[in-house]
């Protein structure tokens, strides 16, 4: 169920949160040290790229909601949204002062800070890549789902016009076999005063030989 996989993507963007809360505690206690700066860098990164993986894929998944979860689904979106951007702020701040701190340990940490960040640039580099391969797919799936829900629409009008008819079916019925009720309580009547006037000719022609 939607419902199911967004909770699911919504533990996981909240534990990724986690661990880039911690590691931003090691990075501001790195004092300088270079290999762990490096090491939190990278950590925080895969988090954060993990994190809003999970957050794209909780706004797609509410889309797909029904109605009476969709609203609450989609203010969670937005306020972990919020979240994210602060914690990107933050580990930008947090890790241009670590890596300020790390500079001052010589023309060695210089190398390896340069080293790391080179690294992590070309993984960026490929991480940006799959992200546009990820969004193309989920502007597909976009459309995929308007499309989807246009039809439902028409599907469920559908329906409804048919149970419609139905219920003017059933209706026409009804008259028909009143009408047809009807019918032959009027025949009943005319057969019933043909007889009636029937009896009531003999009746005249026998008195009135009798009279004779």
């Amino acid at each position: 169920m939607d419902a199911d996989r967004f909770r699911r993507y919504e533990e996981n963007f909240i534990n990724s949160k986690r661990i880039v809360d911690r590691c931003m505690i090691q990075l501001e206690a790195a004092n300088g040290n270079v290999d762990t700066v490096v090491t939190q860098t990278v950590e925080i990164e895969g988090e954060l790229s993990e994190a809003e993986g999970f957050l794209r894929a909780m706004d797609v998944e509410f889309k797909t909601m029904a109605a009476s979860d969709k609203r609450n689904s989609q203010q969670k979106v937005a306020d972990y949204r919020a979240e994210l951007k602060t914690l990107q702020s933050n580990f930008l701040n947090t890790k241009f002062k670590a890596e300020s701190l790390a500079l001052k340990g010589g023309a060695n940490a210089r190398a390896k800070l340069l080293n790391a960040n080179q690294k992590l640039d070309s993984a960026t580099a490929t991480l940006e890549q799959s992200r546009n391969i990820l969004y193309r797919t989920e502007a597909i799936g976009d459309t995929i789902i308007t499309d989807l829900e246009g039809q439902k629409e028409m599907l469920v009008d559908a329906r409804d016009k048919v149970k419609e008819t139905k219920q003017f079916t059933l209706d026409a019925k009804g008259i028909l076999r009143m009408m047809g009720n009807r019918a032959l309580m009027h025949k009943a009547c005319v057969m019933l005063t043909i007889v009636l006037l029937f009896g009531a000719i003999i009746g005249i022609g026998y008195y009135g030989i009798i009279a004779k």
